[in-house]
């Protein structure tokens, strides 16, 4: 049997009765709302302790019982969390007033987490100390009591109250398949079990698949998805279907709601349990899950053309050159790889985006070849964790950590990062890792929210790993026994409860590090062996050859950052616009274009001029397009804000943006290159090419210093992408008895026919930086 949403949602529209009653529940709900949240900010500020916070919350509640909390779940909690769990030793009432605090419809996830903990551990306390399971604050209420408190607090339309008959209506419509489950979401046999951020944010994307699909059960209320959810629990009657369910969208195309992906626990609140599946419906699922099958094979190619239609798709979220997306697409066909290079360059984005986009495939919908239709299935999506040093093997591969059920401590295994995310490629047909082989695992494609569109679910053929700051951790230790596995086994060998067992690689399986090569002398080191399974390919800042397609998306960017602070500011999908000042739009190669109103305007000048400075900064230091991105939009911040009108207010605001997101970073430079850099912002243009060959005399006596100065030129290219000084050239500068450069390639080089405006904040700063130095 195959169940639509839309058939649920048209059945629950047609009860007319429901819906009236519901709003008119919504309606005496509102009214109470201010008292209710008044003495919860009560509680919170301090003003009452929980015996009085717990006693007016009681008199309020039984004006009306419209809240469903004067029962177990709510107000008897609250009593025995003051009458068993506090007391002068334990001061709960403190502990639960800071864990509150904070307490709004984002940080819902996290509370309930936090007190879902606290629960656990005051669980293990007072079971020890005698007390009665009756007298004991259930961890299972965590959510329920977060969430109500939550919604008092800051009710909006995206609120929610996990009710026990919200977690039902919502695991009945996932186990009809009318919406597909979430691959983090823990489920029990009746009930959806919220326990972690990660649950609650699991539950979100539901939500915001249902006001994309569905916009018309939103009610005006802040109650609909409480009251669809409660409908579907009590109301919907249909026939218990399998575990695996086809689901039939609007388009036509079959889902997979993956009900054996979540998590499955043993709830506390449960009172019924689901009748088993017959074996008919075993062998339907069966035969669904088999279409589901895809082929254990090499990480394939993408055919040209759609390549290079792909390759502009990355473009348009990072500035990157095609060759370079080549590069790394070809290592990665080739094996696991690693993005090196100075921080800002998009190390970390290109990890994220082009395993999901590269590997995407025409649909049969695709008609023409310019404009086709894609599909993700082929693609792969990412596990994105960041490296610490305080990584080992059980960070990576697992470990034995303990848990506590009813009050009995246990031990279970814990898969670290790497062999998660290479079981979420398999789905696994035995019972212990022990049997784990390429007979009972088989690969299927994965239902995960997309990194490219957020907050929407997609299907991927399957996913890979990222390591952001690879050389963070002490990766070799870390690593382990997978050292053997990257290096060609297909096998990862992982410890369990009863030893070890054999998980054998998917083909396409990889991993994607990303290093800071500023920080490579300074963290840990990685080994030779380790070296030789990845390949690395250095992403390096945008050239001034690329400099107009990085203003465009330096400015679209930074002012879609500070869109919310002006109304002046509109933002679509590849266009801005700034009333009086630019518009920015996105050409058929995804690159931004900047149309100035008025090219002469005092921030048009400022922006040049801040990029003139940046660009002379490059010279010594490689800046990524963050740190330009992180520079403008401090200037903006300040201009917009105080509605600077001339190009000295700009200027202004240019200095502080410096010192505030650039200058820090300038530590590290050479003596020789500080000085150089405060010799520009010091010296008139028309005398710096003077004073700059009095400096390269100076370094003669010492030929070391004098290539160090000179070899910065020679990655910098001109507006075409020459090179301003080859080796040979620096060759024949140093071997001149008084070294000299070309007036015309300085004036090029430090952009000389500009002038640089008054810095004052960012030339002490540099001026600090040379006493220390002893210049």
């Amino acid at each position: 049997m195959v169940v639509t949403l839309d058939e649920i949602v048209e059945a629950y529209l047609a009860d007319k009765d429901f819906q009236a009653d519901r709003l008119e529940l919504a309606r005496r709900r509102d009214e109470s709302l201010p008292m209710l949240q008044e003495t919860v900010q009560q509680f919170i500020r301090g003003r009452s302790n929980l015996e009085t916070f717990r006693s007016l919350l009681d008199m309020e509640l039984r004006t009306g019982e419209d809240w469903g909390a004067t029962g177990m779940g709510f107000m008897v909690q609250l009593n025995n969390l003051n009458k068993y769990h506090n007391g002068p030793d334990s001061n709960v009432d403190l502990r639960f007033r800071i864990i509150l605090q904070g307490l709004n419809a984002i940080t819902v996830g996290q509370c309930i987490e936090v007190f879902y903990e606290f629960l656990l551990a005051e669980q293990d306390r007072l079971r020890r100390a005698g007390k009665s399971s009756g007298m004991i604050v259930a961890p299972s209420r965590s959510p329920f009591i977060i969430s109500l408190l939550a919604f008092w607090l800051d009710p909006t339309p995206r609120s929610i109250i996990y009710y026990t008959s919200l977690r039902k209506g919502l695991h009945r419509l996932m186990a009809t398949g009318a919406v597909s489950t979430p691959p983090d979401l823990a489920l029990s046999t009746t009930n959806v079990e919220i326990r972690t951020t990660t649950h609650h944010e699991a539950v979100n994307e539901i939500v915001d698949y249902l006001i994309r699909h569905v916009p018309e059960l939103q009610d005006g209320t802040n109650y609909w998805f409480e009251s669809f959810c409660y409908w579907v629990g009590e109301h919907w009657q249909s026939s218990a279907l399998p575990e695996n369910t086809l689901v039939a969208e609007k388009d036509g195309t079959n889902l997979l709601t993956q009900t054996l992906t979540g998590t499955t626990v043993a709830s506390e609140d449960e009172e019924t349990l689901d009748p088993p599946p017959s074996t008919a419906e075993k062998t339907e699922a069966e035969a669904r899950m088999s279409k589901l099958l895809i082929p254990h094979e090499p990480l394939l190619p993408t055919p040209e053309p759609l390549l290079i239609q792909l390759i502009q798709e990355v473009q348009r979220h990072i500035l990157v050159d095609e060759q370079l997306v080549r590069r790394i697409y070809h290592a990665l066909l080739a094996g696991h790889v690693i993005l090196t290079g100075p921080p800002g360059t998009g190390k970390t984005e290109l990890a994220r985006l082009i395993p999901e986009i590269l590997w995407q495939s025409k649909t049969d919908d695709g008609e023409q070849d310019d404009d086709p239709a894609l599909s993700r299935e082929t693609a792969y999506t990412t596990r994105m964790v960041t490296a610490t040093d305080d990584w080992s093997p059980r960070t990576l591969i697992s470990s034995i950590v303990p848990q506590t059920i009813n009050g009995t401590v246990s031990y279970k295994v814990q898969y670290g990062h790497l062999t998660a995310t290479i079981l979420k490629n398999w789905s696994f047909d035995g019972n212990q890792p022990e049997e784990w082989s390429t007979l009972t695992l088989h690969r299927t494609r994965i239902t995960t929210p997309a990194g490219t569109e957020r907050g929407t679910l997609q299907t991927f053929k399957g996913q890979w790993l990222v390591i952001d700051e690879f050389n963070r951790a002490p990766i070799d230790l870390a690593l382990g026994d997978a050292l053997t596995a990257l290096g060609g086994n297909d096998v990862l060998r992982v410890p369990i409860d009863n030893g070890s067992a054999e998980l054998p690689i998917p083909q396409d399986f990889r991993i994607i590090g990303t290093l800071n090569s500023f920080d490579r002398h300074y963290l840990n080191q990685i080994s030779e062996a380790l070296k030789r399974r990845f390949s690395f390919v250095e992403i390096l800042p945008p050239t001034r050859a690329q400099r107009s397609a990085e203003q465009g998306i330096v400015l679209y960017k930074a002012l879609k950052k500070v869109s919310h602070l002006s109304q002046a500011i509109s933002v679509d999908a590849d266009a801005l616009s700034w009333d009086g000042t630019v518009a920015i739009e996105a050409d058929a190669s995804g690159q931004y274009e900047l149309l100035w109103e008025d090219e002469n305007a005092p921030f048009p000048a400022a922006f040049r001029a801040a990029w003139h400075i940046f660009e002379i900064i490059r010279i010594y230091r490689p800046l990524g397009t963050a740190q330009a991105i992180g520079l403008i939009r401090h200037m903006l911040i300040a201009g917009i804000l105080q509605d600077y009108k001339t190009y000295e207010a700009w200027c202004g605001a240019l200095d502080a943006a410096l010192c505030d997101t650039i200058v820090d970073q300038l530590q590290v430079l050479l003596p020789d290159e500080i000085e150089t850099l405060f010799l520009y912002l010091t010296t008139p243009p028309e005398s710096f090419a003077d004073t700059y060959h009095q400096q390269l005399n100076e370094l003669a006596s010492a030929p070391q210093r004098l290539y160090g100065q000179l070899r910065a030129f020679s990655t910098i290219v001109d507006d075409n992408g020459i090179l301003y000084l080859s080796d040979a050239d620096i060759e024949r500068i140093v071997a001149l008895d008084q070294p000299t450069m070309t007036n015309a390639t300085l004036q090029q080089l430090f952009h000389l026919d500009h002038e640089h405006p008054t810095l004052p904040q960012f030339i002490r700063r540099l001026r600090v930086f040379k006493a220390e130095r002893g210049l």
